[in-house]
């Protein structure tokens, strides 16, 4: 199925992000830090909801439960894209398993331990890359994960690259 892409603005999306979780950012006494503006990017609005929420899910879900949940969102802008990352301080991943979580249905941990069926990060990848965007990430166990999608900056962004 073919999807529409337009211009979609990022402060929009994470902010709907934000709102659609607000219950669970409480229950988890979650800190959420955006760093603003954000940039315009390409892309399909319900759809950059859908990802924003996953990451931010994770971000919280695997954190250890001797610590507060804190995650950092910002923007990079350079030369016709946009970079969105999602840090956390949570559990990290062994760089072994950094690609294959991405995986549909790959769990590293037990589900006693961390629900979820292991999609979360599988509609981030697919979604992004319906885009035609880019997902990874950079993370190391015990020091958090840093996630970030890269998508195609709008040309109309008022913000400089």
């Amino acid at each position: 199925m073919e999807l529409t892409v337009g211009a979609v603005s990022l402060e929009r999306i994470v902010d709907d992000a934000l709102q659609l979780l607000e219950a669970y950012l409480t229950q988890k006494d979650a800190r959420v830090i955006v760093t603003r503006p954000l940039p315009e990017v390409v892309g399909h609005h319900a759809l950059l909801v859908q990802i924003v929420v996953n990451l931010l899910t994770n971000a919280v879900k695997f954190t250890p439960p001797d610590r507060k949940p804190e995650v950092k969102v910002w923007a990079e802008k350079r030369e016709g894209i946009v970079r969105l990352w999602v840090e956390d301080n949570g559990i990290g991943i062994p760089v072994e398993h950094q690609e294959r979580i991405f995986q549909p249905f790959t769990r590293l941990h037990p589900e006693t331990a961390y629900p979820g069926v292991g999609i979360g990060l599988a509609i981030v990848k697919r979604g992004v890359e319906r885009m035609n965007g880019k997902v990874g990430v950079l993370s190391e166990p015990s020091k958090g994960s840093r996630f970030w999608i890269e998508l195609p900056a709008s040309k109309n962004d008022p913000l400089p690259a």
